[in-house]
């Protein structure tokens, strides 16, 4: 047992875990890893603040892992604070998986016991084997470097202090203690994908092979190396092709990817967040030549323009068109595009803002009085699609005064006859 604690206490130290005497939030279901996590945690001499969480889903088994939890907490000296969740009402709500819910449940309650009570870190009970599932999930389910990396010792907040040991160790250590924990019997149907790997694939495995999980494990320290030269490769990648616009776009030079080793790992990296799938990647780049085609993520989309990819802005910066009446006499005209001069006396009604509609047309400046398709004179403009979409129009009713910081219409200009003028300047 004493080697087991020694193992946990030098694995916390080498990934900077926990300060000592740390202030610790544990969930504590009762089962052996949760048990073992508290009672190592709490003879490493840290503060250790249990939190237990009922989410009503096994009947019974709900109300006796709640009662094993308090009184392995009075009988160790160590501070319990119990949760009761409704499930089965919040998946339905959110329309998520009762996993995901229940997970989000508990690392929200977590969470705010944790900036409540001051604590410094949210300990977990995942263990070697857990790491051995998780990747063997992710190989079943297609993955890339990053799923071959595992679970990491310390996510953010969040640390796992018992993943230097495996399932067999950490019984070894509660047998030692003569500590009995509880024992949740969904963990032995094979309803889940998780549950299937750890009943079925892993046994077989070891049949074959009783050290994979020690081979898995050391794949994992493999694969973590290996995602550190890869990041480092991806992020001077991402640095040279990317640049994001005052407006929020992301421009992607197609010819400074396509000169990248692995142009579909750039744009997985950069694309994947967004909502783009594998296939998309993949007819995003055989798509380079089309310009004006379009892509749908599931939270973004991206636009094909020439030389560049262009993904919109998720908040594009509010327009704001500042208006002054002058006379016609203190006027003095700036030969700027962020400026437009309109005859006060021209206008018919109030001056309002809107977006382009399919035929819109207006007189542009310079040409007589020749109307123009707005898209027409829009192709010239070196727009892009997101750009024209959003491309801000100040209307008198249904006539365009001004494409704002491009062309005033013709027919509000200002001339001989003109005594009052409106100054419209563009500010975002």
């Amino acid at each position: 047992m004493e080697s087991i604690q020694e193992k946990v206490k030098l694995f916390i130290r080498q990934n900077n875990l926990l300060d000592e005497h740390a202030r610790v939030i544990v969930g504590l279901s009762g089962g052996p890893d949760s048990v073992c996590l508290a009672l190592m945690l709490h003879r490493l001499g840290y503060e250790v603040i249990a939190v237990h969480c009922n989410f009503h889903l096994r009947d019974e088994e709900s109300w006796r892992d709640e009662q094993f939890a308090t009184a392995l907490c009075e009988k160790n000296g160590i501070i319990c604070h119990k949760a009761e969740f409704d499930t089965l009402k919040y998946a339905k709500e959110q329309k998520i998986s009762i996993e995901m819910a229940a997970r989000e449940l508990r690392y929200s309650k977590f969470r705010h016991l944790k900036k409540e009570l001051k604590a410094d870190a949210i300990a977990v009970g995942h263990h070697k084997s857990d790491n051995a599932e998780t990747i063997i999930l992710n190989l079943i389910r297609g993955t890339g470097v990053k799923g071959l990396c595992g679970m990491q010792p310390r996510n953010e907040d969040i640390v796992r202090p018992l993943l230097c040991l495996t399932r067999q160790e950490i019984l070894s250590f509660l047998q030692d203690l003569r500590q009995g924990y509880v024992v949740d019997h969904t963990n032995m149907e094979n309803d889940y994908a998780r549950n299937k790997v750890r009943l079925d694939i892993l046994p077989t495995m070891e049949q074959i092979n009783p050290g994979v999980i020690q081979n898995l494990t050391s794949t994992i320290e493999n694969m973590n190396e290996v995602q550190k030269v890869y990041r480092k490769a991806i992020d001077d990648a991402i640095k040279e092709c990317c640049e994001r616009k005052a407006n929020g776009e992301l421009y992607i030079s197609i010819q400074k990817l396509e000169e990248q080793p692995s142009p579909l790992s750039v744009l997985h990296e950069v694309l994947a967040p967004m909502g783009f799938n594998k296939t998309q990647l993949k007819n995003i780049l055989a798509a380079t030549k089309e310009s004006g085609k379009i892509f749908t993520g599931k939270w973004r989309r991206l636009l094909i323009d020439r030389d560049f990819m262009i993904i919109e802005s998720t908040s594009y910066p509010p327009v704001n068109i500042d208006k002054e009446i002058v006379s016609v006499e203190s006027i003095n005209m700036k030969k700027d595009n962020s400026y437009a001069y309109i005859d006060a006396d021209k206008l018919h009604g109030e001056l309002c803002l809107r977006t382009p509609l399919e035929g819109d047309s207006f007189a542009p400046f310079g040409m007589g009085g020749k109307r123009k398709l707005l898209s027409d004179f829009l192709t010239n403009q070196k727009l892009n699609l997101f750009e024209k979409e959003r491309l801000p129009l100040l209307m008198d009713g249904d006539e365009i005064v001004w494409v704002a910081g491009l062309r005033s219409s013709e027919l509000y200009r200002v001339d001989d006859k003109t005594q009052k003028v409106i100054i419209l300047s563009l500010k975002s």
